[in-house]
C-alpha cells in the first residue's frame, strides 16, 4: 500500500543529510577558514551573523517559490546550489569575501530548510504515518558525519577546499538520483489578497514553539562548553563532550521517534519530552558535578529531538494554509530565536553569570512544556 512514497521518502531524507553534512562540515573546518581568510574572533561573529542574516532573508522567498513552482523543484534546484556552493566556503580569502559567502551559504541552507521540511510534511500526509521524525535524524546525522569528516580531515590537513570539493562531488552525483524520486506536487498560485493575510493564531503557537526549541538547541551549542568549564570546574576535554552528548541522544532519539509518535499520540509525547528537556537543564545548571551535567544535556537531547517533527507534523495536518508557506514561516521563527537568544544569554551572562542567564534555557523549556497541549486538535490520536 506505501510502496509508491517509499522512494519519496528516502529522496527527502537525502536533502536532509545534505543540508546537515554541508552544515557540519563547514563549521568543523572554521578554524581552518579562519586562518586562510586572516580573521579575528570579531570578524568570524561578523561573518556567523551574515550567516544566520542570509537564512532568514531566505525564509519568505522560499516559501513564496514553492506555492509557484512545487516542493520538488524548488528543493531540486536549492539541493543543487547548496552542493555547488558548498566548496567555495573553503575559498574565502577576506573578511569580506568570507562575510558574502557565509551569507550565500545561510541562504541557501533556508531554503533548503524550507523545501526538505515542506517535503517531509507531503510525504508524511501520503504515507499517513509519523516519518518526519527519522527525516531530521538524518539532518543530526549528517551533522555528526560532516564533523567528524572535518576533524579527519583536519589531522590529515586536507585543505578545506579540498575537503569541501570530493564531499561535493559525491553528493552531486547522487543528487540526480534522488530528485527524481521526490513526491511530485502541484504549484498553488495565490491572490495577492491571500499572500498578504494574516496568519492563523496556531501558526504563531507552533512558531513561538519552535523557537523555544532552536534556541535551547543553540544555547548548549554555544554555551554548554563554556558553562561546564568555566563555571562547573570540568577540563576542556570533558567539557568538549557537552553538545556531543546532546546530539548523540538527539540522533537516537529521532531514529524511535515515529514509532513513538504512534504508540503516544503528538501531544502526549511532546509534553513528557519537553519535561525531559526541563529536567534536563535544571540538572545542567543545578548539579555540581561535570558527569551529571553532561548526563543533564543528554536528557535535553533526548527532550527536544521530537519537538520539532512533532510540530512540523501538526502544521502539515492543519489545511487552511500551504504547506509551503507554513514551512517557511516556522522556519524564519526558529531561525531568529536561534540567532538572538544565545548572544543575548551571553550578554545576560556578562551582567548576571553565566549560570544565572543560562535560567533563560530553563524559561524556554519550561514554555514548550507547558505549549505542548496545542498540537492536540491536530493530533488525530488526542
Amino acid at each position: 500500500m506505501h510502496f509508491p512514497v517509499v522512494g519519496p521518502r528516502w529522496a527527502c531524507s537525502f536533502f536532509f543529510a545534505v543540508a546537515g553534512l554541508a552544515y557540519g562540515s563547514v563549521m568543523s573546518r572554521m578554524p581552518a577558514i579562519k586562518a586562510r581568510a586572516l580573521l579575528s574572533d570579531a570578524d568570524v561573529g561578523v561573518m556567523l551573523l551574515c550567516m544566520g542574516l542570509g537564512g532568514l532573508v531566505s525564509f519568505p522567498l522560499a516559501g513564496w517559490a514553492v506555492s509557484r513552482m512545487g516542493c520538488r523543484t524548488v528543493l531540486t534546484l536549492a539541493g543543487g546550489a547548496l552542493i555547488l556552493l558548498f566548496p567555495c566556503m573553503g575559498l574565502a580569502s577576506g573578511f569580506f569575501s568570507a562575510c558574502l559567502l557565509f551569507a550565500l551559504l545561510g541562504f541557501a541552507i533556508g531554503v533548503n530548510d524550507v523545501g526538505i521540511n515542506t517535503g517531509s510534511i507531503l510525504v508524511e500526509s501520503a504515507m499517513r504515518r509519523p516519518v518526519i521524525s527519522s527525516m531530521h535524524a538524518l539532518y543530526s546525522s549528517g551533522g555528526l558525519l560532516g564533523a567528524l569528516g572535518g576533524s579527519v580531515m583536519a589531522a590529515w590537513e586536507v585543505s578545506p577546499f579540498g575537503h569541501f570539493a570530493g564531499a561535493a562531488l559525491i553528493l552531486l552525483v547522487l543528487l540526480p538520483f534522488f530528485a527524481r524520486q521526490l513526491l511530485r506536487d502541484a504549484p498553488r498560485p495565490r491572490e495577492k489578497r491571500e499572500r498578504l493575510s494574516r496568519p492563523p493564531l496556531w501558526v504563531l503557537v507552533f512558531g513561538v514553539l519552535m523557537l523555544c526549541s532552536y534556541s535551547s538547541e543553540g544555547s548548549v551549542g554555544e554555551w554548554g562548553v563554556l558553562l561546564l568549564h568555566e563555571v562547573k570546574g570540568a577540563s576542556e576535554q570533558t567539557a568538549a563532550l557537552a553538545y556531543a552528548s546532546f546530539s548523540v541522544a538527539m540522533v537516537a532519539m529521532r531514529f524511535f521517534g515515529d514509532r513513538l509518535r504512534e504508540h503516544f499520540g503528538d501531544a502526549r509525547l511532546l509534553r513528557v519530552c519537553c519535561g525531559c528537556a526541563l529536567c534536563g537543564i535544571l540538572t545542567a545548571l543545578l548539579s555540581p558535578w561535570p558527569a551529571l551535567c553532561l548526563l543533564g544535556y543528554a536528557f535535553m537531547g533526548l527532550g527536544l529531538s521530537v519537538s520539532v517533527p512533532i510540530i512540523f507534523s501538526a502544521a502539515g495536518r492543519r489545511h487552511d494554509m500551504p504547506a509551503g508557506t507554513v514551512a517557511a514561516i516556522l522556519s524564519m521563527l526558529a531561525a531568529s530565536g536561534q540567532l538572538f537568544i544565545p548572544p543575548l544569554i551571553g550578554m545576560l551572562g556578562s551582567l548576571v553569570g553565566l549560570q544565572e542567564a543560562m535560567g533563560v534555557v530553563v524559561g524556554l523549556c519550561a514554555v514548550m512544556f507547558l505549549g505542548a497541549g496545542a498540537v492536540r486538535d491536530a493530533d488525530p490520536r488526542a
